[in-house]
């Protein structure tokens, strides 16, 4: 099930229209974080102000994230300082192949999009072709777009993985860095990249049980090497 997020948007009109988008293509799922919700919002959203009005507040946008097997980011940029940041760029038609289960599709603010945080958290990003003259679009017209190429996805019954469920398995990933001495300036984009395989993985229960098994064991076998070793040295 597809499930569309706004990250502060500003102008209210835009929330409007995404609701109305929304309504067009049979979605139900909108969530607000930090938006600018106004009389102008609902005027915007014409026949769709009821979906408008059940739309469900955000809070805490990483906890709320948690919750999904799936966590799509969208960007107009796919350059920058931080380029590890935002690969691998899918299209539209490519995000296909990937949703599963409960997706949450991100859609960042006006000026400048999502945080450089709020995509690290990001399973997938995905990135509409658009002219080089021009590359970024109106949010309404980006969810339009993204919707409609989503529009027959049908939903499988599988139990997946939620993203707090991988962000457990990179906890051990993260411990087991420190217990190896793993380069302090590699970490960060190496973690990034794995949030992001797993996240696409569509992975199920069983095969998250049996990852964790392997990390749980081995951190724990390093661990009771490096005691033995440590308590060789005191005793000599």
């Amino acid at each position: 099930m597809i499930h569309v997020v706004l990250v502060e948007l500003k102008i209210p009109e835009n929330i409007g229209f995404i609701a109305r988008v929304l309504k067009n293509f049979g979605y139900e799922n909108l969530y607000l974080y930090r938006c600018n919700v106004a009389e102008e919002s609902f005027k915007t959203a014409a026949n769709a102000k009821d979906l408008l009005k059940k739309a469900k507040i955000v809070e805490d946008l990483n906890s709320f994230l948690s919750n999904f097997n799936l966590v799509v980011g969208t960007t107009g940029i796919s350059g920058g300082d931080y380029r590890f940041f935002r690969k691998p760029i899918i299209t539209p038609e490519g995000l296909r192949d990937f949703i599963g289960g409960d997706t949450a599709i991100l859609f960042g603010r006006e000026d400048f999009g999502l945080l450089n945080e709020e995509i690290e958290k990001c399973h997938a990003l995905v990135k509409i072709p658009t002219s080089d003259a021009y590359p970024v679009m109106n949010v309404s017209h980006a969810v339009a777009v993204i919707l409609y190429t989503l529009r027959d996805l049908k939903r499988g019954d599988e139990k997946l993985v939620t993203a707090g469920e991988i962000e457990i398995l990179i906890g051990k990933v993260i411990e087991l860095f420190e217990l190896i001495n793993f380069p302090e300036r590699r970490r960060r984009r190496e973690i990034i990249t794995l949030r992001r395989v797993l996240g696409r993985a569509k992975m199920r229960d069983y095969e998250f049980e049996s990852i964790m098994g392997i990390f749980t064991k081995t951190i724990a076998w390093i661990k009771k090497i490096k005691t033995e070793k440590e308590k060789s040295q005191e005793d000599s």
